[in-house]
């Protein structure tokens, strides 16, 4: 009968880029630290997952240091406790503080009709310019001059 795989291993040998023959001593000491400061994780598989988590958070926060198996162990609640700041999505909307735009409170789209918007001439002009509808049809974004023309009637 084979053995059981051990995901833990695996995975600590494939985020530190280890050689399962060369650095098996290595893999094993690290893991059985690692085991040790989690003894509530017991399934392999579920420990090869935060295994992979844990590498993550040591990458985000020492980008410049190699991960090695006895690095990971030696730092496995520092990671956690010292997690990166997570940062803002490239999207996100804006916070109260950064609203200034008088035309659209922040929005970067302003109404030219009752049934029509725009992108706001003011903070939002290059916007761009032509794209595709999903149905395929293409939309052209209004000049900014004729977009505050529309805004004043």
């Amino acid at each position: 009968m084979a053995a059981a795989r051990d995901y833990g291993f695996e995975a600590l040998a494939e985020v530190t880029n280890t050689d399962w023959n060369t650095g098996r001593g290595e893999l094993n000491a690290a893991l059985k630290s690692i085991r040790e400061q989690v003894p509530e994780i017991e399934d392999s598989y579920l420990l090869g997952a935060e295994i992979h988590d844990r590498a993550k958070l040591y990458r985000a926060l020492w980008p410049d240091m190699s991960l090695t198996p006895t690095a990971l162990a030696k730092h496995w609640k520092r990671v956690v406790e010292e997690k990166p700041p997570r940062q803002q999505a490239v999207n996100a909307p804006p916070s109260p503080q950064s609203i200034t735009c008088p035309d659209c409170s922040g929005n970067k789209m302003v109404w030219v009709s009752d049934d029509s918007v725009a992108p706001c001439p003011t903070c939002n002009s290059t916007a761009n310019a032509d794209f595709w509808r999903a149905d395929g049809s293409r939309f052209t974004v209004m000049d900014p001059a004729r977009v505050r023309e529309r805004m004043s009637q």
